[in-house]
């Protein structure tokens, strides 16, 4: 069929065939399977482990300030390989619930604009203005919305990784094994040394894309996630991926990068381990409702409460991580009710305009983050 297809063409009747996979319409189709039961309590898991990464801090330079031989880097490093895949997935597993039809192409991006283009460009523009007030800003403002150097590339790599997945769902609908194959072309280009621009999230929507895909094929394709098998499976793959890790950060062996295939299968796996296997925690639920205005602020709150903490001469790391964690996810959750009484602050802070509780709209808003 498909080889009769891609020879006629030029016949509408044809072309309307070739670009059905698995006997699905690209014109009328959804996606009919329900949301895992445990999605928002992952959610929260996914975003306090982003969290605790952004607390401890990337480099010396930022978040606790800590030696790059510190305990808490050799953590965090011991675990990049589940925190951002995790996080990204669960955008493509909330998109695959409704997939874009060719008819609701601009209200979907005028969706997408609201919730990420203008949030991105406010606490971007926010958090320029506090580097320039404390002389820590390296770069211009026009320089920093087109190449984030903040956490906010996330948004950026969202972006395009949704125009991507829109634009081929209102032409041809692409299916499992196309994802698959795409997913695994974005792994081999990450890890190929090749130069990939970090203008406007190009390389981090790289990064990314594996993820994503990966979270619309499982939404699409529950049995995976019911299956236990896959689990053990998954588990062990993260086990395999994080015991060479340890090797490699304690200079035994060559250490695992997050842009290697290795990398990638364990996150991937743990994307099908945590889904299947974590359990549906009031707490973390809840946090997971608001894990995308916590994403958002979570930086600039950690990094206020950590300078007023030094200023008061606490210097004790545990006690500085603890207090830094707490307002990195509370003071986010207080700046969603604060922002959400007045619509047009509202759509910049937290990318809805609407004054629903978060509990109220979970199901509609997040698949756009």
């Amino acid at each position: 069929m498909l080889r009769r297809a891609a020879g006629t063409l030029v016949r509408g009747r044809d072309l309307k065939i070739f670009l059905m996979i698995n006997n699905q319409d690209y014109t009328t189709t959804r996606a009919t399977s329900a949301v895992v039961a445990n999605l928002d309590a992952v959610r929260g898991l996914a975003c306090l482990l982003v969290v605790s990464f952004h607390v401890v801090g990337e480099t010396e330079s930022n978040g606790l300030r800590l030696p790059a031989t510190s305990a808490w880097h050799h953590a965090m490093q011991s675990i990049e390989f589940l925190r951002i895949p995790l996080f990204t997935a669960m955008s493509g597993y909330l998109y695959a619930g409704r997939r874009v039809l060719r008819s609701e192409f601009t209200q979907f991006w005028q969706k997408k604009w609201r919730r990420l283009a203008i949030p991105y460009v406010f606490v971007t523009c926010v958090i320029w203005l506090l580097r320039s007030v404390t002389a820590e800003n390296p770069t211009s403002l026009p320089d920093e919305l087109v190449a984030a150097s903040t956490h906010l590339w996330f948004l950026q790599a969202l972006l395009l990784l949704f125009a991507a997945i829109s634009i081929a769902d209102i032409i041809f609908r692409p299916g499992p094994i196309v994802l698959m194959l795409v997913g695994l072309v974005a792994i081999m280009l990450a890890q190929s040394g090749l130069p990939i621009t970090t203008d406007f999230g190009l390389a981090g929507a790289c990064y990314l894309a594996p993820y994503f895909l990966f979270g619309i094929i499982l939404r699409e394709h529950p049995q995976w996630l019911r299956d236990p098998q896959s689990g053990l499976l998954a588990l062990g793959i993260i086990l395999i991926v994080l015991a060479s890790q340890q090797l490699g950060l304690f200079g035994l062996a060559v250490r695992v990068e997050a842009l290697q295939l290795p990398a990638a299968l364990a996150g991937l796996a743990g994307v099908v381990f945590f889904l299947q296997r974590v359990p549906n925690n009031p707490l973390l639920a809840s946090i997971g409702v608001y894990s995308y205005t916590i994403y958002l602020w979570h930086v600039l709150a950690s990094a206020s409460v950590r300078a007023a903490l030094v200023k008061l001469g606490v210097t004790s790391v545990p006690v500085l991580f603890v207090l830094c964690f707490v307002a990195a996810v509370i003071a986010p959750i207080v700046l969603y009710h604060a922002a959400r009484r007045i619509p047009w602050i509202s759509i910049a802070v937290t990318g809805e305009r609407d004054r629903a509780s978060p509990r109220q709209a979970r199901r509609p808003l997040p698949r756009t983050a």
